[in-house]
């Protein structure tokens, strides 16, 4: 291997290194707050979103009736309903999670670690760090720990990690088709 791509590697290995401690980093002082400034937050976010929604879709016969069809499918597939708090902060802890896991995955890539290594550490690291930060939650004044918080969280590093794998396994049958 040339000198150049080992460095390029180790950058890029470096730059999604950084990224994923800038997602643990914002998990963890999220999960500092206390309940009354976490609730707050997380209500206006939710009311900007819902106004985002409306402002977007209500403008015509098709977005309003796109509108009714996601929020008849919110309602009737979310644990939550109809609460829209609930629904958007479940939806953070996937995601942050989600984000989470891909930059450790695509981390442990760079460095040229096997797929189902980097499946099985990004997974262990996710779930770690997830139990951690529910943990450290409960220390905090107005939160709870939540098990349902550690599997949404789990549950958005499979996603994450299902499908870059996924991606992988096909780029690699692309490789060995065009090699052949």
């Amino acid at each position: 291997m040339k000198k150049t791509s080992i460095l390029m590697r180790i950058l890029l290995a470096f730059l999604f290194l950084a990224l994923s401690g800038i997602i643990v980093l914002a998990a963890y002082t999220l999960s500092a707050e206390d309940g009354a400034t976490t609730s707050n937050r997380s209500e206006v976010v939710t009311e900007n979103l819902k106004q985002e929604f409306k402002d977007r879709l209500m403008t015509s016969p098709e977005g309003i009736s796109l509108y009714e069809r996601i929020k008849g499918l919110v309602i009737r597939f979310s644990p939550y309903g109809s609460n829209w708090n609930q629904n958007v902060r479940k939806l953070a802890h996937f995601s942050i999670y989600f984000a989470l896991a891909a930059m450790v995955y695509l981390t442990l890539a760079i460095l040229g670690m096997k797929k189902f290594s980097r499946l099985f550490l990004s997974l262990c690291i996710a779930l770690a760090l997830a139990i951690f930060d529910e943990w450290h939650q409960g220390s905090v004044a107005g939160r709870v720990m939540s098990k349902k918080d550690v599997l949404i969280d789990f549950l958005g590093a499979c996603t994450s990690t299902g499908i870059l794998t996924v991606i992988s396994m096909i780029n690699s049958m692309i490789k060995k088709i065009i090699n052949i």
